[in-house]
């Protein structure tokens, strides 16, 4: 995991929604499909972000899904 002080998500910076911290964790995180875990493809389902909040722990997690 990497620590970032400072993250923005598109145009505008992100604090955490259960403290208010602006102090994260990243990680590389994947969407939990039910039917993906079902069958045991988990490792096909889409990629996203994860920032943890350093002071409450709290996960925010952000995936990019075309439609």
């Amino acid at each position: 995991m990497e620590e970032e002080s400072f993250v923005m998500i598109g145009d505008k910076q992100l604090k955490c929604f259960f403290c208010s911290g602006s102090e994260f964790k990243k990680l590389n995180t994947k969407l939990n499909e039910k039917w993906a875990s079902s069958l045991g493809i988990e490792m096909f389902s889409p990629e996203g972000l994860a920032y943890i909040c350093s002071n409450c722990g709290y996960k925010h997690e952000f995936f990019k899904l075309n439609k």
